[in-house]
Parts: structure tokens; C-alpha cells; sequence
């Protein structure tokens, strides 16, 4: 099982853009997505940042979704609302 972490901030002005992406991409993840059993957008503690928090059975089923049709056709307005890529820590279970 992999648990990631993954935070992204959105330009000023942008939040509510991103926001309705996030949802969309949340919804489309979680009913589309073999292999994803957690996939949660939440508002951080800055109003410019945002965090994922993912859970996945395995690598492979990452690697889908980042090849996933839904995924590629929100990307581009996705980078209009961000002015830097997406910073990612995956967590690993202890014991």
C-alpha cells in the first residue's frame, strides 16, 4: 500500500478555479481509478495552499492514474491556476 502527501499552491486569485478542479478530479479519480482507495483534497493553512492526501494498493496503480484520460484533460487548466508543480512525499508504513 503507498500513502502520499502531496501539496500544490495556486496564485493569488486562483483558489476557487483549482478548487472546483480538485473536486472534479477527486470525483473522477475515486470512481474511475482501480487501485485508489483514498484520494482527499483539503484546503491548507495558508489561503494559497492546498493538500492531497492518496492511498493506493500499489505503484502500478499510480502509474495509471497518472496516465488516466480524466487526469490529462484537467492538467492544462490545472497549470493555469499553479505557479509551480505539485510537491510530492510518500509516506511508508512502519513495522
Amino acid at each position: 500500500m503507498l500513502d502520499m502527501v502531496v501539496t500544490q499552491r495556486v496564485k493569488p486569485g486562483k483558489e476557487q478555479e483549482f478548487e472546483t478542479l480538485a473536486k472534479q478530479l477527486e470525483a473522477n479519480t475515486l470512481a474511475n481509478d482501480k487501485g485508489c482507495l483514498r484520494y482527499e483534497w483539503y484546503r491548507g493553512t495558508s489561503p494559497q495552499t492546498y493538500i492531497l492526501l492518496e492511498r493506493w494498493t500499489d505503484q502500478a496503480a499510480v502509474q495509471a492514474h497518472l496516465k488516466a484520460a480524466h487526469l490529462i484533460a484537467l492538467m492544462s487548466a490545472i497549470q493555469d491556476c499553479v505557479p509551480e508543480p505539485f510537491s510530492v512525499m510518500r509516506l511508508t508504513r512502519l513495522g
